[in-house]
């Protein structure tokens, strides 16, 4: 068998590396490495099963799974065990798509361009490595690898308070990280499993007690919860997300959050099923608490940077409510949800960083009425507005109705909730468009010109696959229902 998951992270680090060494063309190193990484996604989708034209038969577990041993001393026995499931699968096209649109968007980049974007590439390695990982210490790894990057993207191509972001995040993210860390390594040895791998893990695991899971589940819980973030673990998001130069912004939102929602299935839900189920209420608290908190704070935004933020947040409660429920509609919502979060919020972003760049301002009342100078921006802009409202036809659409559907399963008239809060978004995204694509022309200076080619192109990139995925979300759906957990065809 080709191993092919680790070429394609042998190609993501031979080309961050070559990214950081090339100099003035280190955009053409990153756009190539992003170009065969995208190409190397698609090979893994073909050959999945649920993926059109798949001829296989399915086999329960993990696809392209390769293991070998690594660190065997005494009783430690740490593996290099890599492999994918319908759920990291797109997620691991999320990051494929996600780093080509920041190149491309980021392309004029002067500020250490090298620098700049070898840490792109290193923040998207670092997030295919959580998504196959199947290991604690490699997963773990990998999971660190992410923050580095994202701390000096803020740190140094951030705004005025980029130093104050960005230890804020870095704060608030690593002391979760080693809370998730005891609890992972208390897992291993609590469940006397053999090997830090997963399938280790898992199978000791069914004999803990439910006493026993439940304090295991809870660091966990803990640990995922700031990087998703829920409230009250949101503070340090909005801050990075102003900060943040847009590139930073859109794999913030984009990737970073939704490692909280992977591990938390991959980690905790799955292999803890009776704690799960015994700490379920506190879990629906804080994704009602995310949800309505988000929404409310969304609304009451001028920058369009931090209402973009606050929606992340009430996005992804949606998300922790969908996991919440645990059930196989559930899950599958909760991963459509990350995947059209991620791609709409990155559309988002990009475009409120190119009205900074336009009109030297992202205040939402101080600039109105732009459709006719900048005709192109606007039709972006309205495309994810309208996508993260939930507009049929867009992706949006079939990953929170699947949400609803699945609240309404699991908990009856409860689904009301974030229908309402469904209602709430789309009443400040319409305000916003009101206020500046449309109406008399207000703070616009002259000169101003439409979207520049590059950005115009990662944006569109970003509404094709929007419109995609929301006409034919059967794409995503079979793949992610092929997948080795609870209620799928894969258990």
């Amino acid at each position: 068998m080709v191993p092919l998951l680790s070429i394609v992270l042998a190609t993501l680090l031979a080309g961050t590396v070559a990214t950081f060494f090339a100099g003035a063309r280190a955009r053409w190193a990153a756009l190539a490495t992003s170009i065969v990484f995208l190409v190397e996604v698609g090979l893994l989708f073909v050959s999945y099963p649920g993926w059109p034209g798949y001829s296989g038969s399915l086999v329960p577990g993990f696809a392209e799974q390769e293991s070998y041993a690594w660190i065997h001393i005494y009783w430690m026995h740490v593996n290099y065990t890599v492999g994918v499931d319908g759920i990291s699968l797109v997620l691991i096209l999320l990051t494929a798509i996600l780093q080509l649109a920041t190149v491309v968007y980021s392309w004029t980049e002067g500020k250490r361009p090298a620098a700049y974007f070898g840490l792109v590439t290193l923040t998207c390695l670092g997030s295919f490595g959580v998504f196959v990982a199947l290991d604690v210490l490699l997963f773990f790894l990998f999971w660190e690898a992410v923050l580095v990057p994202m701390f000096f993207l803020i740190g140094y191509w951030g705004g005025p308070r980029r130093r104050y972001a960005a230890l804020k995040f870095f704060v608030y993210t690593h002391v979760a990280s080693i809370v998730m860390l005891v609890g992972l390594l208390a897992l291993v040895f609590y469940s006397g499993a053999t090997s830090f791998d997963f399938a280790s893990i898992y199978a000791a695991a069914r004999g803990l007690s439910p006493v026993v899971q439940v304090f295991l589940f809870l660091p966990l819980l803990f640990g995922f919860l700031v990087k998703f973030p829920a409230v009250p673990f949101h503070t340090w998001l909005p801050d990075a997300h102003v900060e943040a130069p847009t590139g930073g912004s859109v794999l913030l939102a984009g990737l970073l959050l939704k490692l909280g929602g992977y591990g938390l299935i991959r980690w905790a839900v799955e292999i803890l099923p009776e704690g799960f189920s015994h700490v379920r209420p506190i879990v629906f608290g804080l994704a009602f608490l995310s949800i309505l908190w988000g929404s409310v704070l969304a609304l009451s935004q001028r920058d369009l940077k931090r209402m973009v933020a606050y929606s992340s947040i009430n996005h992804m409660g949606i998300v922790l409510l969908a996991i919440g429920l645990d059930s196989s509609l559930g899950l599958l919502a909760a991963v459509l949800l990350m995947f059209a979060h991620g791609i709409v919020s990155a559309l988002l972003f990009m475009s409120a960083g190119t009205v900074h760049h336009t009109f030297g301002t992202r205040d939402i009342p101080a600039v109105g009425g732009i459709t006719p100078t900048t005709p192109t921006l606007s039709t972006l802009m309205m495309a994810g507005s309208l996508a993260s409202l939930g507009l049929p036809a867009l992706i949006g659409f079939p990953a929170e109705f699947t949400a609803l559907v699945a609240t309404w399963d699991g908990l009856g008239y409860l689904v009301l909730l974030p229908l309402a809060v469904l209602v709430v978004t789309a009443g400040f995204y319409l305000w916003m468009m009101q206020r500046m694509l449309f109406g008399p022309a207000r703070g616009i200076p002259a000169g101003a010109h439409d979207v520049p080619a590059h950005e115009g192109m990662a944006m569109g990139l970003l509404v094709a696959v929007t419109v995609l995925f929301g006409v034919v979300p059967s794409l995503l759906v079979n793949v992610i229902a092929n997948s080795p957990v609870k209620g799928f065809p894969g258990t």
